[in-house]
């Protein structure tokens, strides 16, 4: 029996006979995407099941069972399906298919939760340079999306006569979300549409570029002996300055490159040029990766590091280890500072060097680090007078100042911690976006009690001169100058330097990484105020610190 309209639909009979005898595929379907109607040649086509076995069949089973269209095409149909029922009166497109021959794909709204699908084929390629239809536009950059891009891989694909393989050039913006959160969406779209103008000038009519997703373009060439050069052109021209509403933008691009390979999908093609991305990602950036085997191997073992680590807070497996700190004259114990732990079932105790960049990229520091603020909080809670707790704020949670300021002022009252024992360390990475908006939710933190530190000084080039223009209270120096202290002639006078200078700020001048007693013995004639590393102590649990606490220190360390 065949599948026939029922009486829900708003078709007659005579307009069901109609339809029945149209040399096109015509299907209606419902808004679950399922098919209600197929007419003859649809049933040539696409022979779905008869009506007494499943009376509405969803629609990708039945595309799924032809022998006749591959599995790119059967998507972009699916896809147009999706795009006409979920949201649109109306829509049309053209599908490349083989060389010379398309699908034009029309679709309507009936009423009463049914759509009209018709499908034409013709003998006609899709000309150079048309004009995108709504389906394959983004419509932010008005480039070609994914489902554009898709169809311009098969037809090259189908390209007999090409000299070179194609390869598929992947760019993204390297910590586009904090640019987004700093200018605003509008803000965010004018620079993807900057970028996109760049792409445009930068590469040659025959190059199709579209804009896959968020912060991610890619660019199809016909010849891929070209995309090295390429990719190292528009990476340069990508990561020049921006005007963006009035204000200077500079982002970095990683880029990834794959060439195709005989009966590749274009989905295997841009995943393969997306895991090139990723290694480039992890280089630092600003540099592009060709996609290899190795490669592969190395991008997947980082995807499933990432999927772990989307789940580590959600499953319980993140902890909290406690570093003390000490007084560089006495070597009493001041405070602690509060580390995120990851212990993996599998992967046993994930490295923090390893997950804690990982969670920056992929945007889970923020829920990790409001976690880590709770619950060192409320540990401290139980410390003695005047011990401080410091904890780590990422780059992301200044960008939104509110609701720092709200976790912050909330994790001490459920705690009953008076804020001078808090300590808010912030790498100088943290500053250098929105310096007026950070200045502000700093001196806002600072004046409800909470204590400020500049972490890891000296890896970057931000001076202590400039530190008059943010409020804080110390300054840590980065491990780096600790451990050339037992080599390096100079480095104790570097180390007075620093020191000297940050005493004339009214800052405390914080030593991390000490090791050695020479080493602690340098800092403390040299000034600094507190010190912390192995030589003292390790990172203990929450568990260790009463007994730590009970210790004498000074007699270990006293000269």
């Amino acid at each position: 029996m065949s599948l026939t309209l029922d009486s829900q639909d708003q078709t007659d009979a005579l307009g069901a006979r109609a339809l029945e005898r149209m040399p096109y595929t015509i299907l209606i379907l419902d808004g679950d995407l399922r098919l209600r109607f197929a007419n003859a040649m649809a049933r040539e086509r696409l022979e779905p099941p008869a009506r007494e076995d499943d009376p509405a069949p969803p629609l990708d089973a039945v595309l799924d069972r032809s022998g006749r269209m591959s599995g790119d095409v059967r998507l972009r149909i699916m896809s147009c399906c999706a795009a006409v029922v979920h949201g649109r009166d109306r829509h049309d497109a053209l599908l490349a298919v083989a060389p010379g021959q398309t699908i034009a794909f029309h679709g309507r709204a009936l009423g009463d939760d049914r759509w009209m699908i018709v499908l034409e084929e013709r003998r006609a390629a899709i000309a150079p340079g048309s004009i995108l239809d709504d389906a394959h536009r983004d419509s932010v950059t008005d480039l070609g999306n994914r489902l554009h891009l898709d169809q311009k891989i098969a037809e090259v694909a189908l390209n007999e006569d090409q000299e070179q393989a194609p390869a598929i050039l992947m760019f993204d913006i390297d910590r586009f979300r904090d640019i987004n959160d700093r200018m605003g969406r509008q803000g965010g779209d004018a620079l993807l549409r900057a970028v996109a103008g760049r792409l445009k000038r930068a590469t040659r009519d025959a190059d199709h570029i579209a804009r896959l997703e968020a912060d991610r373009f890619a660019v199809l060439q016909s010849n891929g002996e070209r995309a090295e050069h390429l990719a190292a052109r528009l990476i340069d021209i990508l990561s020049r300055p921006y005007l963006i509403r009035g204000e200077l933008a500079t982002i970095a691009v990683s880029a990834g490159i794959a060439l195709a390979a005989p009966g590749q999908t274009p989905a295997a093609m841009v995943e393969n040029a997306s895991l090139a991305r990723m290694e480039a990602k992890q280089a630092g950036g600003n540099a592009w990766r060709r996609y290899g085997r190795n490669l592969a191997d190395r991008a997947r073992s980082r995807q499933d590091l990432e999927a772990d680590l989307h789940k580590a807070l959600p499953l319980d497996q993140l902890s909290i280890a406690y570093q003390p700190r000490v007084n560089a004259r006495s070597f009493a114990i001041t405070g602690f500072e509060a580390l995120a732990r990851w212990t993996h079932p599998v992967r046993g105790a994930v490295p923090p060097g390893l997950f804690i960049p990982v969670a920056e990229e992929i945007g889970v520091i923020g829920p990790i680090g409001e976690w880590v603020l709770r619950h060192a909080c409320q540990t401290a809670a139980a410390w003695p007078e005047p011990l401080t707790v410091s904890v780590n704020v990422a780059a992301r949670q200044l960008a939104d100042g509110r609701r720092l300021i709200t976790e912050v002022l909330e994790a001490l009252r459920a705690a009953a911690l008076p804020p001078r024992r808090l300590v808010l360390e912030f790498a100088e990475a943290a500053l250098t976006h929105g310096p007026d908006e950070t200045r502000a939710t700093l001196t806002a933190l600072r004046d409800h009690g909470v204590r400020l530190a500049l972490d890891d000084f000296g890896a970057g080039d931000m001076s202590l001169r400039q530190l008059r223009t943010f409020p804080f209270d110390a300054v840590s120096l980065d491990q780096s100058l600790i451990r050339t202290l037992d080599s390096a002639a100079d480095s104790g006078a570097t180390v007075r330097a620093v020191a000297t200078l940050g005493a004339g700020l009214g800052m405390t001048v914080i030593a991390e990484g000490v090791e050695t007693r020479h080493q602690a013995m340098i800092l403390r004639g040299g000034g600094c105020t507190e010190m912390q590393g192995f030589l003292f102590s390790r990172p203990v649990t929450e568990m260790e610190i009463p007994a730590l606490l009970a210790r004498d220190l000074s007699r270990s360390f006293t000269p």
